[in-house]
């Protein structure tokens, strides 16, 4: 039994070991992907730089401790001006134990963020893909705001203080548009139209979203970006 127990904890650090290492091995690789995309497209890599972490408003921002920001992407994206970065905060969790005792832990929440400027403040827009309790709690708390296309209010929930703003922005083509990315969410945050998911993205997923908020952009009419002075 001791033998056979030894040999268990043996193996269990053993695959402790190789889970990190491997984890390793695929942080490095995508680090290496990114730096070569950058090179590529006359972008800069930045492995880490905080300030970042501070720069934008409302959640995932501005929540937790010790907020990082990583592998910094910086460049042009058809003549705009573009940022996308791995952001991290942490927070600290506490937990009950036998005999009156607790134990705390750090958790770490990663997110993707990869936004385009505007160069103007908009008002702050919020369109993220809609589940029917959202819808209900939307409706009832009378934050989601109801356009003319029911196939649109279906699939996303819209979140604006300026409702005027939001119904220019959200005119039919761009409804048209933002059905054939149902699973996109995006908002207008500071100078920017910023897409943030939880978790890490590929070079792949970068183009993807670079592209999606690059239509947005093009789509919003001409009036509103007069209106923000450009």
């Amino acid at each position: 039994m001791p033998t056979f127990f030894i040999l268990f904890v043996v193996l269990g650090f053993g695959l402790v070991g190789l889970v990190g290492y491997l984890g390793y091995l695929s942080a490095k690789k995508r680090r290496e992907e990114l730096a070569a995309l950058a090179a590529k497209r006359g972008w800069t890599w930045t492995e880490r730089d905080d300030s970042w972490a501070d720069r934008f408003d409302d959640a995932p921002f501005g929540l937790g401790h010790n907020r990082q920001a990583r592998n910094i992407l910086r460049g042009t994206y058809d003549g705009r001006d573009m940022i996308a970065f791995d952001y991290v905060y942490h927070t600290t969790e506490t937990s009950s134990g036998p005999n009156n005792t607790t134990t705390t832990r750090e958790q770490s929440h990663g997110f993707s963020i990869i936004a385009i400027g505007t160069g103007a403040r908009f008002p702050h827009l919020k369109v993220t893909p809609e589940g029917m309790v959202g819808r209900f709690f939307g409706r009832l708390t009378n934050t989601d705001i109801e356009l003319e296309s029911e196939a649109f209010n279906r699939a996303f929930t819209v979140n604006c203080d300026d409702r005027k703003f939001a119904t220019d922005v959200l005119h039919p083509q761009m409804m048209e548009y933002l059905l054939t990315l149902p699973d996109l969410a995006w908002s207008t945050r500071n100078d920017t139209v910023m897409v943030v998911e939880a978790g890490q993205h590929s070079a792949v997923q970068l183009d993807a979203s670079l592209k999606a908020i690059d239509g947005i952009l093009d789509r919003i009419p001409d009036f509103v970006w007069k209106a923000a002075g450009l």
